[in-house]
């Protein structure tokens, strides 16, 4: 077997990971980098990337692109029931979701969506994002004695029963988890009580601060799914003016985060109630220079009834349109979501290394079976050119 070295401007080598007809991992195919050329930005050219962004997590980089061509659903629930505006039924809301993973779509959080971040989503999959206004009953519901509103909650060992016929027990029976948290946003407005439960409690009205049992639900949302802004008083941006509206965002952000314990870590995103139409550059102003707790909102959702442009094409992220899933909207959905020009995500998963190895699996470098494996040598000194499988093993 002959050993040579690399051409003295090679600074990095990236090795195609593949198996070879016994089913063994192997490396074939290298792919030189020119001194001067930073690897990530020549394999992502070469590739055919021309927006893209990398995501590291210990020594694997995740690089994907940031879709400027297609559409992204952003589905807008209220709640679960049997009236046709407004609601959806149980089995409605777990057969869209089983529909959802079983037809290489991917949950995305509404923020990665803003940010162009599709680094999680596996390639050949179509990102979609999901979320909830009002936290109307249906949403998540814990079992009671007696009504709903004022009965007492039901628990075992402590901890409260969900009703499984809410919105938090079937996406928690039934959604892909990531790194512990479900990819769905819970945007909460004021106007009544949230999630439209006290246990015992009584109702201290408008604005409804300090109930026991709301603030350990927003906590279980915060650590568990994503929460929202929907505002306080659940009345129409343009009625109210910019600065009145900023005001009341800010004043449910406030209490949003006071419930939560002091800050709640998922926020960052406000649904406009009943959307917004137009959003004038007053109140775009007023939204986007919004700060609580040395945050910003990264973006805002209207409620258009249509579907969202790709990440990179994205001009507006104070103006994301939502389309409305209800018992009425039903018969449409899934052939929406079959004829749309859905984004396909492409990414690569690459493993950077200072000596050429061969990983133990994909798997172990967290790629899915679509991806595309790359390990990547960094100023290699030895390179066997002869790039047969059977020299590429460790």
């Amino acid at each position: 077997m002959t050993i040579s070295r690399l051409d003295a401007e090679t600074e990095a080598v990236f090795w195609f990971h593949t198996n070879d007809r016994y089913n063994r991992s192997v490396l074939r195919n290298a792919i030189e980098v020119p001194g001067g050329k930073e690897p990530y930005a020549f394999i992502a050219s070469k590739l055919g990337y021309e927006n893209w962004m990398t995501r590291r997590k210990g020594d694997i980089t995740i690089l994907s692109e940031i879709s400027s061509t297609g559409k992204v659903p952003v589905l807008c629930f209220h709640r679960l029931g049997k009236k046709q505006k407004y609601e959806l039924t149980p089995v409605r809301f777990r057969r869209l979701i089983n529909y959802i993973k079983d037809n290489k779509w991917y949950l995305i959080s509404d923020h990665q969506y803003i940010s162009g971040d599709l680094s999680r989503v596996p390639n050949g999959f179509k990102p979609i994002v999901m979320g909830s206004d009002d936290a109307s009953y249906g949403t998540f519901t814990y079992q009671t004695v007696g009504g709903s509103l004022y009965g007492t909650v039901k628990r075992r060992a402590g901890k409260p029963l969900l009703d499984r016929n809410s919105m938090v027990s079937i996406l928690e029976k039934y959604a892909p988890r990531e790194e512990g948290r479900i990819n769905f946003t819970f945007y909460i407005s004021f106007d009544a009580v949230p999630f439209r439960q006290l246990d015992g409690y009584r109702n201290p009205k408008f604005p409804y601060k300090g109930i026991p049992l709301v603030a350990e639900k927003i906590r279980y949302l915060d650590e568990k799914f994503i929460l929202g802004i929907h505002s306080l008083n659940h009345i129409y941006a343009n009625d109210m003016g910019p600065e009145a509206f900023a005001r009341d965002v800010l004043r449910a952000w406030e209490l949003i985060d006071e419930y939560a314990g002091g800050e709640a870590v998922s926020l960052r995103t406000l649904s406009f109630p009943f959307g917004i139409d137009p959003l004038t550059p007053s109140m775009r102003k007023e939204i986007s220079s919004l700060t609580h707790n040395g945050r910003r909102l990264s973006g805002a959702f209207d409620f258009d009834d249509k579907l969202a442009p790709a990440p990179g094409a994205l001009s507006d992220a104070f103006d994301i349109s939502r389309y409305n899933v209800d018992n009425r909207t039903w018969n449409r959905i899934f052939e929406t979501l079959e004829s749309a020009n859905a984004v396909v995500v492409r990414r690569e998963i690459i493993w950077e290394v200072d000596t050429k190895k061969v990983p133990k699996s994909r798997y172990s470098l967290g790629a899915t079976e679509t991806d595309t494996v790359w390990v990547l040598v960094r100023s290699p000194k030895l390179i066997n050119p002869l790039l047969d499988s059977s020299h590429s093993r460790r």
